[in-house]
């Protein structure tokens, strides 16, 4: 691990833990690429009227800043950091309801609903089969997921047809939200191999594939699949790097605190509202 890693802190905390890691451990608008893996193929048709699979299932796709979608089948990124967070699709709304990002979920987490954990029940759930089915319901529906954020290059990246997009030859900041069991497993592992070479995920690439799994309904869907790539010399400006990500991390938690709270005081009373915000001016005060 490079002298400058090793003796990187950020406010107050050590490169891994900024990452969302430990050494034992294997909002608004944004300036990242977002990417997703997708689990439906998209096809075109062919001059026979035929249809021909352009971007298969597991392939994943790349929302620019700007707009652009591009596919690419494999990537190879460095991770740079990671936080966990619970998220709810709310059909009503059609948004996804998200918490704060956290290194870990064992905590209450405010939301942009208003409530905390998106309506998980906070604690070890001890007989799920007891719980009333609308408890049961909102558990089903809550996902814990792995948001990552680092720096990655698209592999032979195309278009929705299948055509060649150039200009993405360079790696690119993205974040990326991952809810499937099975893949954050896979990632986790990988990252314990690289931490294993006494190395940060920084400072060696991972290679992202993908499988297809079946679905009880017959259907199939794509799970991530990481291999090791590279080791990657320390560059200077990763330092730079890492502080834009921990400060997206920070805007993205203002916002949803915010959200929160609009929501929260929204539905008090103006005497409810005063009284809380002299509580919370006093906390601040002794602290």
């Amino acid at each position: 691990m490079s002298t400058e890693l090793q003796t990187l802190n950020i406010e107050g905390m050590s490169l891994s833990e900024a990452m969302g890691m430990s050494p034992s451990t294997g909002g608004s608008q944004s300036t990242l690429a977002r990417i997703k893996q997708i689990h439906s193929a998209i096809t075109v048709e062919d001059s026979e009227g035929d249809e021909k699979i352009v971007v298969p299932i597991g392939a994943y796709q790349v929302t620019m800043p700007d707009g652009e979608v591009v596919y690419s089948k494999t990537l190879t990124m460095r991770l740079f950091s990671q936080r966990m967070q619970w998220q709810r699709w709310d059909a009503g709304a059609n948004t996804m309801h998200k918490t704060l990002l956290s290194g870990n979920l064992n905590v209450d987490l405010k939301d942009t609903s208003g409530r905390h954990n998106c309506g998980r029940p906070s604690g070890y759930i001890k007989d799920f089969k007891a719980l009333p089915e609308e408890t049961k319901s909102v558990i089903r529906d809550v996902k814990r997921t792995k948001v990552m954020l680092g720096m990655v290059k698209l592999d032979k990246p195309i278009d929705e047809l299948g055509n060649v997009v150039k200009g993405h030859d360079e790696e690119i900041p993205f974040v990326m939200d991952s809810r499937n069991t099975e893949s954050n497993k896979a990632i986790d592992s990988a990252l314990s191999q690289i931490m294993a070479k006494k190395l940060t995920p920084v400072e060696h690439t991972l290679n992202l594939g993908s499988a297809k799994r079946d679905m009880n309904s017959g259907g199939k869907y794509a799970v991530i699949v990481p291999s090791l790539g590279i080791k990657v010399p320390y560059q200077p400006e990763d330092s730079h790097t890492l502080k834009s990500f921990l400060d997206w991390i920070t805007n993205t938690n203002t916002w949803v605190e915010s959200k929160h709270d609009e929501i929260v005081n929204s539905s008090m009373s103006s005497e409810d509202a005063e009284l809380v915000g002299s509580i919370v001016e006093v906390k601040e005060f002794e602290g």
